[in-house]
């Protein structure tokens, strides 16, 4: 399976041809860190007030979930971050070491490489590089460290909920920037010309999608579909609790789950098809490409 891959505010960056570089040797030993980070820096120094402010970051990023999800914090959760100071080193060890399955590389096969940075549940690291954008390094991070945050804490969540969490937990801790809130009004466009071209995904393929179908979906439409649905989640204390009571009967289970689509039919009010019409309508309320609501551009609700 490909690991799961940042959809959100990827520089839009091209594989060049990078396999025949020098990879650096990788260890677990290169992790370093006392506090709930440890990072695995290669190719550059990271200076220990950047050190400290992914660490407090990341640190408040947890204790959102935490509130907002209602889980108790594994005590020996630590987050592991590899970053490459160079983005060949980067693409060549994605790769050449994480994504060696023959089935992801068919998946991604003739795609431009766009991917930001990833969490892969296998090693349990977040792997990116040093990014040139100013605000990119740290919106990854905060994107993977929620995957990375739900993986330790969850079993069975669905692809749509995994991704569209960690977008908007990503703007949980400060508000978006400009670059940011330019992009995140681009969404919001987008879903409503998909919406009047009748181009959507229905909610049910959206939501019953595991990890290998999500991947295959048109990857800007999965992300902003899964964005929006869990903003809507999140907007009344109903909704919210409808969704925690779903991931909670996801928990231990001793079968498969049953599809994302039946549990919604059976615990949100109305339906699937009455929280359907929900979502359509709460795209239509905040979308705007000049003038997007603040408190839907990005984490509403939990700042």
């Amino acid at each position: 399976m490909i690991p799961h891959a940042c959809g959100f505010l990827l520089p839009l960056l091209l594989m060049s041809k990078t396999a025949e570089a020098a990879l650096p040797a990788l260890s677990e030993r290169d992790f370093k860190g006392n506090g709930i980070c440890q990072l695995a820096l290669h190719g550059f120094a990271m200076p220990a007030q950047s050190e400290k402010a992914i660490n407090d970051s990341v640190q408040q990023l947890l204790e959102r979930h935490r509130t907002t999800l209602g889980f108790k914090t594994r005590p020996d959760f630590r987050l592991r971050m590899r970053v490459f100071g160079d983005y060949a080193d980067y693409t060549n060890a994605t790769f050449s070491l994480y994504w060696t399955n023959a089935a992801d590389r068919r998946a991604l096969q003739g795609r431009p490489f766009t991917v930001a940075g990833f969490y892969t549940s296998a090693t349990k690291e977040i792997v990116t590089w040093r990014q040139q954008m100013p605000g990119f390094l740290g919106t990854t991070l905060l994107h993977e460290a929620s995957h990375a945050i739900m993986d330790a804490h969850y079993e069975n969540v669905p692809a749509w909920l995994m991704e569209g969490s960690a977008d908007y937990f990503a703007f949980a801790l400060h508000p978006p920037g400009e670059l940011q809130q330019r992009m995140l009004r681009q969404r919001w466009t987008r879903l409503n010309q998909w919406l009047r071209e009748r181009s959507l995904l229905p909610l049910k393929t959206l939501v019953n999608a595991d990890g290998s179908a999500f991947k295959h979906l048109d990857s800007e439409m999965a992300y902003t579909m899964s964005w929006s649905l869990f903003q809507l989640l999140m907007s009344t204390s109903a909704n919210r609790q409808m969704m925690l009571t779903m991931l909670g009967e996801r928990q231990s289970l001793t079968e498969e789950p049953m599809p994302c689509s039946k549990q919604i039919d059976r615990l949100y009010s109305g339906g699937l098809q009455r929280l359907e019409v929900a979502w359509h309508a709460w795209i239509v309320a905040g979308s705007s490409a000049t003038n997007a609501p603040a408190s839907r551009s990005g984490g509403a609700g939990i700042r």
